[in-house]
């Protein structure tokens, strides 16, 4: 069982509003109810503590983790949060775009269309906002 740091809780629950729009309340509804140690790591490990570090801003921490979903190709919903927390971030449509194409020659071509497909559909949902 992970144990709870406070600190660390506020830490992760600033970033993640700061990237992804999301409240430590959204984590916990999303994860809380079946894996409640998923939540607790997610907002205190990945946001409280891998996140803090001053070495990549968030801006470039978006763009490696955009990059590493659409290789993913199986973390469709993550790769879609991802891809709004780079634009919330400063990265543009034209870049995340770019991304997928930088992934042909390493990775496939499905995988790309994937990541297109998944900027499309972020793309279409900001605009409606």
């Amino acid at each position: 069982m992970m144990q709870s740091d406070p600190e660390r809780r506020a830490r992760g629950a600033q970033k993640i509003g700061e990237i992804l729009g999301q409240t430590p309340e959204q984590v916990e509804r999303s994860l809380g109810d079946v894996a409640p140690q998923l939540a607790t790591y997610v907002l205190e490990t990945i946001y409280g503590e891998i996140y803090q570090s001053p070495a990549l801003d968030s801006r470039t921490r978006q763009i490696v983790t955009v990059a590493a979903l659409a290789t993913l190709g199986t973390a469709a919903p993550q790769l879609r949060t991802h891809i709004g927390g780079a634009l919330r971030c400063g990265v543009t449509r034209e870049e995340l775009v770019e991304i997928m194409m930088q992934l042909v020659p390493y990775v496939g071509v499905a995988a790309a269309i994937n990541g297109v497909v998944a900027c499309r559909e972020v793309f279409a949902a900001a605009d409606k906002k």
